[in-house]
């Protein structure tokens, strides 16, 4: 039955999926022939949907599976859900990306989930598998996650994506781009990598010094453009230590979260009543992000002046942003800590050559559909615990 059950959430989950996103895209579909600030505006919405109905889904699938059969364990059900949905969303990047082989979507999901939710997820597996008491086995496993998130931090997640294929060294002409403007600023480099992901983007790391540029950007912006991607990054490799110290302790708040289990039962809120200790991490999550936002803009600041033309930035920016179809303004309210495209390139000294677009919706109406399907499993589960007769009146007998 186990099998059964996680292939049919699988192909539930992947069908659904592909649907959705194919839905999602008919306003983009139709906007063919726009400018691509517009045609960038129009896919926002469902791009977001689709990473949203990621963890929508698999919310779903875990919420069904508690309500129908609370005694299978939900990884059960929720791994083969994620994964359903996710490979589900390649057909989108897909249509989008006409180019990109497989094996590029692959590595780029590989890539933010190393990067952006490594941390992450080691903290979740932690806080699922500790038992609900402060003994030696509870210890144990805190002290495995804290050595996995400073390992992390420390390089251990370029080395995973270098044994993956999915980092290579940078080739020795980025790497004489490199060592000019970081000689020019005076800020070392310990060493720099290339990605191979279906994404134009470079990133730095400022714990362990190092920058990563992807294929993808290399092959599309000329040399100047790369040099002035690589100052706004050495930029953040620059930054005061308050800024790196508040970004280290930022990331470092989610770690207690590995106790939600064993602080919720000595609290007497239950096994998963530890959620409070979500507080702490939002206010971090705050602070970080405005800490972020700052250091964006100021990485911006010294690209422009380290560039004979502040022309030549400007345009790297528009380029990056025309070839990823990304929103030239993001919406309205929305945490991020990058400054929208339109307003980067205006505190460049340049003037987009297009009217200010209108923010994108923030998501497709296909994520409302599942959130609202959310809803079903949690009525049964109430069906189910009712025990007081009142059941015969919603289902008689």
């Amino acid at each position: 039955m186990i099998p059964l059950l996680i292939a049919g959430t699988f192909c539930g989950t992947f069908i659904l999926s592909a649907g959705l996103n194919w839905l999602a895209l008919i306003p983009w579909r139709r906007s063919v022939g726009s400018h691509w600030a517009e045609r960038a505006r129009l896919l926002y919405p469902a791009r977001r949907s689709a990473r949203a109905n990621l963890y929508f889904m698999t919310l779903n699938v875990y919420i069904g599976t508690s309500a129908l059969s609370p005694e299978i364990n939900i990884f059960v059900t929720m791994i083969p859900g994620f994964l359903g949905a996710l490979f589900g969303g390649y057909f989108l990047s897909r249509e989008i990306s006409p180019g990109m082989t497989f094996k590029q979507w692959l590595n780029l999901v590989v890539a933010v989930a190393v990067f952006a939710f490594g941390v992450g997820f080691v903290v979740l597996i932690a806080a699922v598998e500790m038992p609900p008491n402060f003994g030696g086995f509870t210890w144990a496993i805190a002290a495995c996650a804290l050595a996995l998130v400073v390992a992390l931090q420390l390089g251990l997640n370029v080395w995973v994506l270098r044994q993956l294929k999915v980092l290579a060294p940078a080739p020795e002409r980025l790497m004489q781009m490199i060592q000019e403007v970081s000689q020019k600023m005076n800020t070392p480099v310990r060493s720099a990598w290339v990605a191979r992901v279906a994404m134009s983007n470079a990133l730095a790391l400022p714990v362990t010094r190092q920058l990563v540029f992807t294929e993808i950007l290399l092959a599309v912006h000329p040399d100047e453009e790369v040099k002035s991607v690589c100052a706004h990054e050495l930029g953040h490799l620059s930054e005061p230590r308050k800024a790196l110290l508040a970004r280290v302790i930022a990331m470092a708040s989610f770690y207690p979260l590995v106790f939600m289990q064993p602080v919720g039962a000595r609290a007497g809120l239950g096994p998963y009543g530890g959620w409070i200790l979500l507080i702490p991490v939002l206010i971090c999550a705050v602070i970080a992000i405005r800490v972020a936002r700052q250091m964006e803009k100021r990485a911006d600041r010294i690209a422009v002046e380290n560039q004979a033309d502040p022309a030549v930035y400007a345009r790297a920016l528009e380029r990056l942003y025309q070839t990823n179809q990304m929103p030239a303004v993001m919406p309205r309210r929305m945490v991020k800590a990058h400054p929208d495209l339109y307003d980067r390139m205006c505190a460049a000294g340049i003037t987009p050559d297009f009217p200010k677009p209108a923010p994108p919706k923030k998501l497709s109406w296909t994520s409302y559909l599942v959130i609202a399907g959310i809803a079903v499993p949690i009525i049964i589960y109430a069906i189910r615990t009712v025990q007081d007769g009142s059941l015969q009146v919603i289902l008689p007998r």
